[in-house]
């Protein structure tokens, strides 16, 4: 069995304040062909997951194309996008493949193109139309319908944080040695809620609305037999401008009239629940002037309106300045800025010294100016270590030089490249030992919750202005209908 896999996995924020180009792609993946197993083997990734499944099955060669991925950001350079999309859709490598896996992000946007997976997909079945294609999706993806109906079959991350890559992974190239066994064509139903779900409540701990979403899903497409294969709920991304940012289900299915009634029950379930996401997020400085750590408990308060995994650009001042308003306890961290050119500053500068610094607001005042700090350069790092998980648990990572710049009782992150503070070790390298932090500030959403949560008695979500922030009214959407938002 000889399988081909590509990956195009990408995140578009419309409000983001700058494009995805080449070097977005070439700091997370940018591999092709023989560059990419290394890379990934044991990882707890899509691709990692890939080939594990691989080196299981023995009888089983796996061929790479072009795999590239991207940290959130705001839409993709449309001439980068078109060199994914082409080197893809017209790779050799496929010519004599059984089946392809696609590991789609799903919410990719171009500065031109608003639903590029479709088209990445159109090409391939253009040209393979009776080869098996499978395709593994984010939880937040935005498929369409067109796209829907080019696959035989699809999977979506269920849980979130996403610890489940591999897992998703797994699941696609099951279905699809399954097709190509058995030379039956499986179709792909797509079925929406006209409504965008808000991420903020949608982790997936027991009893939350999006695990019940998920149980169902699983159960009615276990009851219903051989006509369906499964049924995976996807909740959209609140913060891409395009007409497919509408919350549903991917059921892949070998009786339709069958799909279409599971698709059916497991809308009515994300439907009748969509109260249950509506964000209530309390502001920032008034989280802040409570003081929650008064009592000895130790608390993370974060920051999900720049979170670079929605997107956010580690740029927006409003948590740091109120913040510097507090009176905060010795030994608090802030992560993080992103801002290369004072990590430039401050190693040229040396360790010890000290340094006039204006943090956030590099991108223009849109979400509050610069805050002046006046701070001594603590360490400077390369920003290089490895997950410890269990998210992408062994992938390597690289945050450009970073620097720990300290004022008064604070500790503030600043790095070279956009990265969430989800792992212990993104902090192990900055010398910070977070059972002795008794207050973290930091750019960051659910996804912290899987490392990190467990580490703090207490964990916020604070509203600040930001391109991610709660309150999408104030975002300047124009092409998905204001009803899409009301929960009510």
């Amino acid at each position: 069995m000889k399988i081909g896999v590509a990956q195009f996995w990408h995140e578009a924020n419309s409000f983001a304040a700058n494009p995805v180009g080449l070097a977005a792609f070439e700091e997370r993946t940018w591999l092709r062909g023989a560059e990419v197993a290394p890379g990934f083997k044991g990882s707890a990734t899509e691709l990692g997951g890939t080939i594990g499944w691989a080196d299981e099955k023995h009888d089983t060669e796996l061929v790479f194309s072009r795999c590239a991925s991207a940290t959130p950001g705001g839409p993709v350079e449309q001439a980068i996008l078109d060199r994914i999309v082409t080197e893809i859709t017209t790779d050799t490598v496929f010519d004599a493949v059984d089946g392809i896996y696609l590991s789609l992000h799903g919410a990719s946007l171009g500065t031109k193109e608003p639903a590029p997976e479709e088209r990445l997909v159109a090409g391939l079945r253009h040209r393979f139309p009776d080869l098996p294609i499978v395709a593994s999706f984010d939880m937040h993806a935005c498929p369409t319908s067109a796209t829907a109906a080019m696959l035989n079959g699809a999977t979506v991350y269920r849980s979130y944080p996403h610890v489940d890559m591999a897992e998703t992974a797994v699941a696609a190239l099951e279905l699809l040695a399954d097709m190509i066994a058995s030379g039956v064509r499986p179709k792909v139903v797509h079925r929406t809620i006209d409504r965008v779900l808000p991420s903020f409540r949608m982790a997936t701990a027991p009893g939350s609305p999006m695990a019940e979403i998920e149980a169902i899903s699983q159960d009615i497409a276990a009851a219903t037999g051989e006509g369906v294969c499964c049924a995976y709920p996807f909740a959209s991304f609140a913060y891409a401008d395009t007409p497919a940012a509408d919350a549903g289900v991917l059921v892949t299915c070998l009786d339709q009239p069958e799909g279409e009634r599971v698709a059916e029950t497991v809308c009515d379930a994300m439907f009748a629940r969509r109260g249950r996401f509506r964000p209530d997020l309390p502001d920032a400085a008034k989280v802040l002037a409570a003081r929650p750590w008064a009592d000895g408990r130790r608390v993370a308060i974060l920051e999900p309106s720049d979170n670079p995994l929605s997107g956010g650009a580690g740029d927006t001042p409003g948590l740091l300045s109120a913040a510097l308003a507090c009176d905060l306890p010795e030994g608090t961290v802030f992560a993080f800025f992103h801002d290369p050119a004072m990590v430039r500053k401050a190693a040229d500068a040396g360790t010890g010294s000290r340094i006039r610094a204006m943090l956030g607001g590099r991108h223009g005042g849109g979400f509050g100016a610069p805050v002046p700090v006046d701070a001594v350069v603590a360490r400077v790092t390369d920003g290089r270590f490895v997950n410890a998980g269990p998210m992408e648990r062994g992938r390597p990572v690289t945050l450009g030089a970073t620097a720990v710049l300290e004022t008064g009782p604070l500790r503030i992150i600043v790095t070279s490249l956009c990265q969430s503070p989800n792992d212990l070790n993104y902090f192990a390298l900055h010398g910070i030992d977070l059972t002795r932090v008794p207050l973290l500030l930091a750019k960051a959403k659910n996804h912290f919750m899987a490392a990190l949560g467990p580490a703090f008695d207490a964990v916020i979500q604070a509203e600040t202005p930001g391109p991610a922030m709660a309150d999408v009214s104030a975002l300047p959407f124009r092409h998905i209908p204001k009803h899409r938002f009301d929960l009510d």
